[in-house]
């Protein structure tokens, strides 16, 4: 049973671009951003035929991929995803079209330089299982000069910053699950500091559980180190999780769409991407909406030791057949109209306990789930502890139209 009202009000990932890139050798950076106003990576008229080949892997492909946002390109097996990727770093060459990175042509660049300057990760992780956890690590930075006690520092950084004890460091991959195993390619990949990082599947081969747990830090450590990442995968859920923008493409390399999730979800640009999104499109967009661009509503609340009579009255306001009981932030329980039979105050017997808490910085699909799974058909929100009110499925359904 319902509740009236809600609101929205902007949101959007902030996205603050405020790192800058140094060739800790000393010898420069030939990816550093010569201007503002430039893509960090900039695919222009990018086209790849194999030899032996009729049709392109990939064919004329145009993206501008800006400082410190997460792209992801995803597609169907044979769109040339991987491809593309492997084309930023000319691990393959393109046959035709400029790829710039920094502002700069990147096939002027050698290759090795480049691509001890761009950050890697792939769905194997690629550790070279001889060498320890910490020697992993450091395998750049060593080809880049950088002295042992920089080195030893950076290390210690890494595997603090991608949620490692210190104590994994003298460890071998061998002795690592596959999520350790993947934070620790992570950490490889940003050992020097690279302003680019590149990410081809790199949780395909971990089951589900740990694959959330990755993405969600993923995310997390993307808010502190700023990095502009090119992201591969085949599954559209995680795309839409993970990126600023997404690019999806159809077999040959063809650009289908390329916008925020959000644009895609809403206004899919063909039949085949409304397709490759599935049925579901409403369901996913709810998990790109955050509870904070709901107004929740107070509910009916009674305070404590209020009468059964002015419970009952709150249930009438507002059309439900239980009412909470509470003061200010604090939600003791709530009880069913049929649990007042027999009373006289409403605190003259049990309350029932919110067993769904929807945390205020979840989304609407959680509070959808809770909704739909919950005896009293709300979502009620919490901050820890204190109470900031409650989500309808009427609240839902108005946002979701929008």
């Amino acid at each position: 049973m319902g509740l009236s009202g809600s609101s929205k009000t902007s949101t959007a990932r902030s996205m603050a671009n405020q790192w800058t890139y140094s060739d800790r050798a000393g010898t420069g950076n030939a990816l550093s951003s010569e201007t503002m106003s430039e893509p960090m990576i900039r695919l222009e008229h990018v086209s790849k035929t194999f030899p032996g080949t009729a049709e392109p892997a990939v064919g004329d492909l145009s993206l501008d991929i800006h400082e410190g946002e997460i792209v992801v390109l995803v597609g169907p097996s044979g769109c040339g995803k991987t491809t593309t990727l492997k084309m930023i770093n000319r691990v393959i060459e393109p046959t035709s079209g400029t790829i710039s990175i920094g502002g700069r042509d990147a096939a002027t660049v050698a290759p090795h330089k480049l691509r001890l300057e761009i950050g890697y990760v792939i769905q194997q992780i690629g550790l070279f299982p001889h060498k320890t956890i910490g020697q992993n690590i450091a395998t750049v930075p060593r080809l880049l000069g950088w002295d042992a006690g920089r080195i030893a520092e950076r290390v210690d950084e890494l595997i603090d910053l991608v949620g490692l004890g210190q104590e994994m460091g003298d460890r071998y991959p061998s002795e690592l699950s596959g999520g350790q195993q993947q934070r620790v390619g992570v950490a490889r990949a940003l050992a020097a500091d690279p302003p680019v990082l590149l990410m081809d599947e790199p949780f395909g081969a971990v089951d589900p559980i740990v694959r959330a747990r990755l993405q969600e830090e993923l995310l997390r450590l993307q808010a502190r180190v700023q990095k502009t990442i090119v992201f591969v995968t085949h599954d559209i859920d995680e795309a839409i999780q993970l990126g600023d923008r997404v690019a999806l493409l159809n077999v040959g390399g063809v650009l289908e769409q390329y916008g925020p999730p959000d644009e895609l979800l809403r206004e899919p640009a063909s039949e085949f991407v409304a397709q490759f999104l599935g049925s579901d499109r409403g369901i996913k967009r709810l998990s790109l909406i955050p509870i904070s661009s709901v107004e929740l509503a107070r509910g009916p609340v009674v305070a404590p030791g209020s009468t059964v009579l002015e419970a009952r009255r709150v249930m009438e306001v507002y059309a439900t057949d239980w009412v909470a009981v509470g003061e200010g932030r604090r939600i003791d329980g709530w009880v069913a109209a049929d649990d007042l039979d027999g009373r006289e105050g409403i605190d003259d017997g049990p309350l029932r306990v919110f067993r769904t808490r929807i945390d205020a910085g979840g989304t609407l699909k959680q509070a959808l789930d809770a909704v739909i799974t919950t005896r009293t058909q709300v979502a009620a929100v919490f901050d820890g502890d204190s109470y900031l009110g409650m989500i309808t499925a009427d609240q839902i359904n108005r946002e979701i139209r929008r």
